[in-house]
């Protein structure tokens, strides 16, 4: 039986933060640069902090990208906030409240 198919989603933005990160190093962002794959590893493994720290790794870029007039860097970072919105997202990826929850509910059965 095959494993069950993983959410483009999940594939997707792990692999665009991998390319941010090259983007970052080779334009020496060096903090964003070495927090991308760590980030993406994250989203790709689906850790419990992922969402987390998928949101504040973005806005952080896309607050940088406005204070240097990066539009394209506002753009990835809004784009990609606004996957993270996604149902699919959501469903891979769930809050670190609903985690708890579901993880304390499984705890007493």
């Amino acid at each position: 039986m095959a494993p069950p198919a993983r959410p483009l989603v999940v594939t997707l933005l792990p692999v665009a933060l991998l390319a941010y990160s090259g983007a970052a190093l080779a334009t020496r962002w060096w903090i964003s640069g070495l927090a991308a794959p760590v980030v993406a590893g994250l989203l790709w493994y689906r850790h419990p902090r992922a969402r987390f720290s998928a949101y504040v790794l973005l806005s952080v870029i896309a607050l940088r990208g406005l204070v240097l007039r990066e539009w394209l860097v506002v753009g990835f970072g809004v784009a990609s906030i606004l996957v993270m919105l996604l149902p699919s997202a959501r469903a891979a990826w769930p809050s670190v409240a609903r985690w708890r929850r579901q993880r304390a509910a499984s705890a007493l059965e």
